[in-house]
């Protein structure tokens, strides 16, 4: 009875809109391309309170609510704080971990101050606007494009000493880690669908039949 329960509303939603089911190809459920991926986790991100509930979660355990510097020696500790604060250390870190989380790579980048003795700022890089290579597990190039921009011409190379770039559940060997919601990437595609066939039928029941 559950089970006709499920599959009579379903086959009901099919036959009032053939696309209802049209994602359920696995292959189709995961991009080709890391950046394909990775844009299509942040989507699920954004618009999935399951998936962000699930990040945010994994982040807070992570990071926790704020960074805190400690050391044996009060001098040193109360000059790395004033310049964590300077830096929004805190900020920066959440939005690395949560890049990383997302899409499987975080791209930080220090800026120095023109005499080059003081690092001026520091910022989290959309990873999806980076091109990087690597020989030998080494990081030897990372240039930064626009992520509308199809053409090489207006790339930016960014100098490796000053770029951090973090890999999640990914061997030394690959260029690009890979997001925590890659799993996910076809159930999540499978519960779009039931809500597609839910509207279909719920629209089907609601539009009175003109004789």
């Amino acid at each position: 009875a559950s089970d006709g329960g499920i599959i009579v509303p379903m086959a009901t939603a099919a036959a009032l809109d053939p696309s209802t089911f049209s994602g359920l190809n696995p292959i189709d459920a995961i991009p080709a391309t890391w950046e394909e991926r990775a844009r299509k986790a942040w989507e699920y991100y954004i618009e999935e309170p399951i998936v962000k509930n699930c990040v945010n979660s994994w982040r807070t355990f992570a990071v926790g609510d704020e960074i805190r510097i400690t050391a044996d020696d009060e001098e040193v500790r109360n000059d790395a704080n004033d310049l964590a604060k300077k830096l929004n250390i805190s900020s920066f870190v959440k939005d690395m971990v949560l890049q990383l989380l997302v899409k499987g790579d975080a791209v930080g980048f220090k800026h120095y101050s023109k005499d080059g003795a003081d690092i001026d700022y520091v910022m989290c890089v959309n990873p999806v606007s980076i091109r990087v290579e690597y020989v030998r597990g080494s990081l030897e190039k990372i240039t930064q494009i626009a992520e509308d921009n199809i053409s090489s011409s207006q790339e930016i190379n960014l100098p490796v000493d000053q770029t951090l770039h973090l890999k999640w559940d990914a061997p030394e060997f690959s260029p690009r880690g890979n997001s925590l919601v890659l799993p996910a990437f076809q159930s999540i595609e499978l519960l779009r669908d039931y809500r597609k066939a839910e509207q279909a039928i719920a629209k089907r029941w609601t539009t009175p039949f003109r004789l």
